[in-house]
Formats: C-alpha cells, sequence, structure tokens
C-alpha cells in the first residue's frame, strides 16, 4: 500500500500493451507454480492502472489473449486521469462486477472484500 500511495497520477499514458504479456508469459505457467489443468483454482489478474493506454489496440489485443487463457480479468481505475470505458472493455464480463474506479489510493482497501468474492467464487 505504501508504494501505491507514491503513484503519481496523471501525465503519462499506461504502457499496459507491454506490461500484460507478463500474466501469459511469466505468471500463469506452470514451470512459476500455476495449476493449470486444475479447474478449482481461480485464475485472475488484478489490473490496477491509473493512466488513459499509451497503445488501445494493442492493449486490447493482450487483454483479449489473456481471457481466451480462461484467465479472469479485474480492472482497478484510481484517480481522474482515465476512462471508465477502457476499463470495462478489459475486464471480464460482467464488467459491472469486475471494474472498480476509485479517485485516490487511500480508497483500494475499499475493493478487498469485492476482489475476495471474486477470487473465491471464481471469475466471471
Amino acid at each position: 500500500m505504501a508504494a501505491v500511495r507514491k503513484v503519481r497520477y496523471g501525465g503519462y499514458d499506461s504502457n499496459l500493451h507491454i506490461a500484460l504479456p507478463v500474466t501469459l508469459n511469466s505468471v500463469f505457467v506452470a514451470d512459476n507454480g500455476a495449476r493449470i489443468n486444475d479447474p478449482s483454482v481461480t485464475k485472475l489478474v488484478v489490473i490496477m492502472t491509473n493512466n488513459l493506454w499509451a497503445n488501445k489496440s494493442a492493449t486490447l489485443l493482450e487483454t483479449q489473449l489473456i481471457k481466451d487463457a480462461g484467465i479472469g480479468v479485474v480492472t482497478i481505475g484510481i484517480g481522474t486521469y482515465l476512462y471508465p470505458y477502457e476499463l470495462s472493455v478489459m475486464a471480464s464480463y460482467p464488467y459491472t462486477k469486475n471494474r472498480f474506479i476509485t479517485t485516490t489510493a487511500r480508497n483500494l482497501t475499499d475493493f478487498t472484500d469485492p476482489v475476495k468474492r471474486i477470487i473465491c467464487g471464481g471469475s466471471s
């Protein structure tokens, strides 16, 4: 939380299209402990961003690859320099349950219980 509170808001676009491939190439791989063929384990990535996307089409493509791999996507937008629509498109269906927005990092704990429920109930 201390590191998140130090994040400066606005001014630069997010390079999510560069960060998202890490999800498929490093995080959700058997060599790093992922249980690939275990349907009892919820596979979920939580994407937190505070800015607009630098490359919208590449970000959407990378997000879709994650979803196609059976990984749920929860998005959390922090600040006022973002577009809720972009967060909705990235989030798993229904976005109304998988997209969260707050104006400040101080409120991130408000999303702890909803995200826990998503994890425990499986991604939508």
